[in-house]
């Protein structure tokens, strides 16, 4: 069974890696040492991941007990790694205090919760290159439900491939940071390959116009 598991997830890595290509983007993963938590491709343009993709099992999304680590978001989750690989391409990464009094929240793509299997996996997702300014709503209530909606597929499924993408842009800004317009979150039975759940979370409601008023009347 093990070497079965062994297999499909190396199938599915190479089926569904996303290439990390574009101009001012970076390749990265985390680990605990043991096992390679999540990856990602960072936006060094607009300073937050491109994508994030990790495997959720369901004994993680189905773990409890392990308290939500009390933690700053660092630079150096991955052994520092990407902040080097940044440096001699001339980019940086931001810092925990550059959220500060934004009114934007600190939003998780691989959240906290689905790493919940013991402490330290879950301190690891505390990390500056994994998360964009949300606002809170989105963040505590609509994203949310999207994260607890992938973790019942994941004790549904036993093993799904998550893979959050951010390429859609406001002309809002935190700092340097460039807020999102747009969170878009595709989930994938691992056995199969199947795309299994798919939402695209707008920040932004769209406006409409006094003159677009008048011409729709």
């Amino acid at each position: 069974m093990a070497k079965k598991i062994c297999l499909i997830l190396l199938f599915f890595h190479f089926t569904f890696a996303f290439a990390c290509d574009l101009p001012g983007h970076f390749d990265f993963e985390v680990s605990n040492g043991e096992e390679k938590l999540y990856s990602g491709c960072y936006d060094a343009v607009n300073l937050g991941p491109h994508i994030i993709e990790y495997i959720l099992t369901k004994e993680r999304a189905e773990a409890t007990g392990t308290r939500r680590p009390s933690a700053r978001f660092t630079q150096n989750r991955d052994g520092g790694a990407l902040r080097d690989l940044l440096a001699e391409n001339g980019y940086s990464l931001p810092r925990h205090r550059d959220y500060t009094n934004s009114g934007y929240d600190r939003g998780h793509m691989a959240p906290n919760a689905d790493f919940n299997d013991t402490y330290g996996n879950a301190l690891m997702t505390f990390f500056i290159a994994n998360i964009w300014p949300q606002t809170p709503d989105v963040n505590r209530i609509q994203w949310l439900e999207t994260e607890n909606e992938t973790r019942r597929l994941a004790s549904q499924y036993s093993f799904v491939m998550v893979v959050i993408i951010v390429d859609e842009f406001s002309e809002e800004k935190v700092g340097d940071i460039q807020v999102p317009s747009c969170f878009k979150r595709r989930v994938y039975d691992l056995y199969s390959g199947e795309l299994i759940y798919e939402i695209d979370v707008y920040q932004f409601e769209e406006t409409v116009s006094t003159d677009d008023v008048d011409l729709l009347n």
